[in-house]
């Protein structure tokens, strides 16, 4: 007997063999047989859950491979104060939003804004010490820029984090300090204590509230797994804690944050199907719209780069690690047997990435993999190459070119640099298996967005960049899919719908396959499937 039927739709499988077929059936939570309508439905009992697709589309659910459910729940929710461009259009704006919640709070009370934007906040300029303090007399203020890579605190913030006496010589190049020579501005990692200052403060029961919160953005959106990316493990808890009231409803692949010359807390492997630690994540370099990213070619001197961020002419930005530091980090990983995943946004941090795989890979040829390359927004094609010879992946961040190409391409980095960013198109042609992520807290989780941007090259205004670098939607699918499977080592699991394999789906209102690609953001997702069953929200159920 099977369990549940799925017919009268269109069944995208992912699968070469089969690519389409008009209904599946479901036992014990994996795909029993697919076939035709009265093939499938001739298998039925009477004790079958019966699902009529009415002309919807069902297809593997879908993959990030590069999320942080976990760290969007941390950073967002009550009580931060969301200053987002996308509702709060200016930057006199977002401050008023900020005095009102300023004004609510108790005295000593630490108060979070979360998304400054210096590309869409109109009037924007960098909040001065002064400026937070005037806002927030009484209280710890800081306010955190759209990408996370950076934060701008006021005096009492900068005592809440400890930052006001003798700093380590490593933290201290990563803490700016205004003209006084008062820190003021925290980027890259010293920006984590703004954060873990105000997670402290706001207690467990918070995050775990906002977390189920978070797993159900993930769910409604189509996503039926995740990667938590560089997770700081002491934060497992609150993963814990959920698992232990309820079912996850959508697996969690799990990459600890790397940190130089410490030992990794988790244990490689650990957990189960829905919830597994697999890899080691650090950061290679910085965020391109803080200047951080290690580029060769300089950012524009614009207004944005030079007032809005605060950055040197012709600037070029830096890797976050010495090359002897990052080749530690890098065998560290490998030796050990994890798969690891670089963040690289910029060549110089991709070429110096690919130096030091090729280097580790001689001495640790049956390295556990494959190893990832992350977002690789400034990737020129023959490091796209030597990174498939390297036998690498790339995942790559499409709605920040979506979301910010305009300013990337006008302000930033130039049309010529602008134009060649994100190049899976060139990925796709060499036969490298890539995947595209929304890389949540930045955007929130959002298929749709991904594959309108690999299939037409559009930012939010319209503008296209890189043509060339285009794929068709077919291609376009397998890397949200199962060639996002892969990366996460899944593919035997999950990715496509295929006989044994996790009944994990996606309904759509309408198949990406059949739709104008122009539309593509307006497919609707009807529901999510785990194992078979569908997928109810957390926040409902608690």
């Amino acid at each position: 007997m099977v369990d549940r039927i799925f017919f009268n739709g269109t069944v995208v499988t992912m699968d070469p063999a089969q690519p389409i077929a008009a209904a599946v059936a479901v036992k014990g939570g994996k795909i029993a047989k697919l076939g035709t309508g009265d093939a499938i439905l001739a298998l039925r009992q009477p004790e079958t859950d019966v699902v009529d697709l009415k002309g919807a589309a069902l297809l593997p659910g879908f993959i990030e491979a590069h999320g942080h459910p976990l760290f969007s729940a941390l950073t967002w929710g009550e009580p931060v104060i969301d200053i987002r461009a996308v509702h709060t259009a200016t930057y006199e704006a977002a401050l008023a939003k900020i005095r009102r919640r300023v004004a609510k709070a108790k005295p000593g009370e630490y108060i979070m804004a979360v998304g400054l934007d210096p590309t869409l906040h109109a009037g924007m300029k960098e909040p001065s010490r002064d400026e937070l303090d005037a806002i927030a007399p009484d209280n710890p203020l800081s306010v955190t820029l759209f990408h996370f890579h950076g934060s701008y605190l006021n005096s009492k913030a900068i005592s809440a984090c400890g930052l006001d006496g003798q700093l380590s010589p490593e933290l201290d190049k990563q803490v700016i300090r205004d003209e006084e020579g008062r820190p003021w501005k925290l980027v890259e990692n010293a920006s984590w204590y703004a954060r873990d200052a105000f997670l402290e403060k706001c207690g467990k029961d918070r995050a775990v509230r906002e977390l189920r919160d978070w797993l159900s953005k993930y769910s409604t959106a189509g996503y039926t797994t995740t990667a938590e990316m560089g997770m700081v493990p002491e934060w497992a808890g609150y993963f814990d804690t959920v698992r232990k009231q309820e079912t996850l409803p959508i697996r969690i692949r799990v990459y600890e944050q790397g940190e130089l010359d410490k030992p990794y807390v988790s244990t490689l492997g650990s957990g189960d199907d829905h919830f597994r630690t697999i890899g080691i994540k650090f950061w290679a370099d910085g965020a391109l719209f803080l200047g951080t990213a290690a580029v060769s070619r300089p950012y524009l001197n614009t207004e944005l780069t030079i007032k809005k961020l605060g950055l040197p002419s012709d600037n070029v930005g830096h890797p976050t690690y010495s090359r002897d530091e990052q080749e530690r980090l890098m065998t560290a990983a490998i030796s050990q047997g994890w798969q690891l995943a670089v963040h690289a946004l910029g060549d110089v941090a991709i070429d110096t990435t690919l130096d030091l795989f090729e280097k580790i890979f001689k001495s640790y040829p049956d390295a556990n993999g494959p190893c990832r390359l992350e977002h690789c927004m400034v990737m020129k094609p023959d490091q796209v190459r030597r990174a498939h010879e390297l036998g690498l992946v790339c995942s790559f961040f499409n709605p920040l070119a979506h979301f910010w190409g305009d300013p990337l391409r006008e302000d930033l980095l130039g049309h010529e640099t602008a134009d060649a960013v994100l190049p899976f198109g060139t990925a796709a042609r060499i036969g490298m298996r890539v995947s595209y992520h929304c890389d949540s807290p930045v955007t929130w989780p959002n298929p749709m967005v991904c594959l309108y941007f690999a299939t037409t090259r559009r930012t939010q205004s319209g503008v296209v960049i890189g043509a060339s670098e285009r794929v068709d939607i077919a291609t376009a699918l397998k890397a949200l899919t199962i060639d996002a499977a892969y990366h996460l080592q899944m593919e035997h699991l999950v990715g496509s719908i295929v006989e044994g394999k996790r009944a994990d789906f996606v309904v759509l209102d309408r198949s990406p396959l059949s739709v104008d690609l122009e539309n593509l953001r307006e497919i609707k997702v009807l529901g999510t499937y785990v194992d078979g069953v569908r997928v109810q929200s957390l926040v409902e159920q608690t």
